[in-house]
C-alpha cells in the first residue's frame, strides 16, 4: 500500500502547514496586540502624569485662592469688630458700664470687654470720671489738653482754662 503511506505523509504535511499558518497568524495577532498594548500603556502613563499635574495645579490654586479668601475674611472680621467696638465705645461714652451693655446684649461681660478691645482707634474708650466733669486735670497727658484740633486749644464743649 504505497498509496496509503503517501497519503498519510501528505496529510501530515498538510497538517503541519496548517499548524504553521495558524501559529504564524497567532504570532501576528499577538504582535499586533502587544503593539496596541504598548501604545495604550504609554497613553495611560501620560494620563497618570497629567492627573498628577492637575493635582499639583489644584493645590497651588487652592493655596493662592485660600490666601485671598483668608485675607478677605480677616478684613471683613476686622471691619465688623471695629463696628462692634465702636458701638460699645459709644454706649460707654453715654455712661453705660460693661455690665449694663452685657445685660442688654445678653452676653457675658468678658465677651463685651473683648469686643471693646477691637477698637480701630489707638485710644481705649473709658468712662468719664467725676473729676473730669469740669475738664481734664493738669496731670493728664498733653494729648488730652490739646483738644480735637491739636493746636492746644480746648475742645469746643469744654471752656478753655488759662
Amino acid at each position: 500500500m504505497p498509496g496509503m503511506a503517501e497519503r498519510t505523509a501528505s496529510i501530515k504535511l498538510e497538517a503541519r502547514r496548517r499548524a504553521r499558518e495558524a501559529q504564524s497568524k497567532a504570532n501576528a495577532d499577538r504582535a499586533q496586540r502587544d503593539r496596541a498594548n504598548v501604545e495604550d500603556i504609554a497613553t495611560w502613563t501620560v494620563a497618570v502624569g497629567k492627573v498628577g499635574e492637575a493635582d499639583a495645579w489644584e493645590t497651588e490654586r487652592l493655596a493662592a485662592v485660600g490666601d485671598q479668601v483668608r485675607t478677605e475674611a480677616a478684613r471683613r472680621r476686622a471691619a465688623a469688630r471695629a463696628q462692634g467696638s465702636a458701638a460699645i465705645a459709644r454706649m460707654q461714652e453715654r455712661g453705660e458700664t460693661l455690665a449694663t451693655i452685657a445685660g442688654l446684649a445678653g452676653m457675658g461681660v468678658g465677651v463685651i470687654r473683648t469686643w471693646s478691645r477691637y477698637s480701630p482707634n489707638t485710644e481705649k474708650p473709658t468712662t468719664k470720671r467725676a473729676s473730669d466733669a469740669l475738664g481734664p486735670d493738669s496731670e493728664s497727658s498733653s494729648d488730652a489738653t490739646a483738644g480735637a484740633s491739636g493746636d492746644g486749644s480746648a475742645p469746643p464743649s469744654i471752656p478753655a482754662t488759662t
